[in-house]
């Protein structure tokens, strides 16, 4: 009876799809509030994209933003929205994450709220998610 239930367990096992686990993963460090740096950063992401699935390989790719970085995802500042909208728009699977206490000391600088664009995501920390990801072994670019 148990080499039934485990047979029967293999073969439902096998019938179900794996979740995919990307051969690759890369996280793009952005803090500066130069336009070519974040432009160079977003353009590496689709690049890296392109070149491991002509290859047939699968990537992760986060962009990370922080100090004057964060700049690259609020909506009143940034100097490539339309670019991090078409990169969202043509790669998807590309995680923006804008640091939370960066955009913190902005707004605080700026003596008003200001708005994340919808493509990107706050995180607590840029620092610790770039850590977090590395201890993950996350392969780390800086433009």
């Amino acid at each position: 009876m148990r080499a039934l239930l485990l047979l029967i367990g293999l073969l439902l096992a096998a019938t179900i799809p794996a979740r995919a686990v990307p051969q690759h993963r890369l996280v793009i460090h952005i803090d500066s509030a130069d336009r070519e740096v974040m432009v160079e950063g977003l353009h590496n992401a689709a690049n890296v994209i392109d070149l491991m699935k002509s290859r047939r390989e699968t990537v992760a790719v986060e962009i990370v933003a922080n100090g004057y970085g964060t700049a690259m995802f609020i909506e009143e500042l940034s100097p490539v929205k339309d670019e991090v909208r078409r990169i969202h728009a043509d790669y998807p699977s590309v995680v923006m994450s804008a640091c939370g206490v960066s955009l913190a000391h902005t707004e605080e600088a700026q003596k008003r709220k200001l708005t994340v664009m919808p493509e990107a995501r706050v995180v607590p920390s840029g620092a610790v998610r770039i850590m977090e990801l590395q201890e993950r072994h996350w392969a780390y670019l800086k433009p």
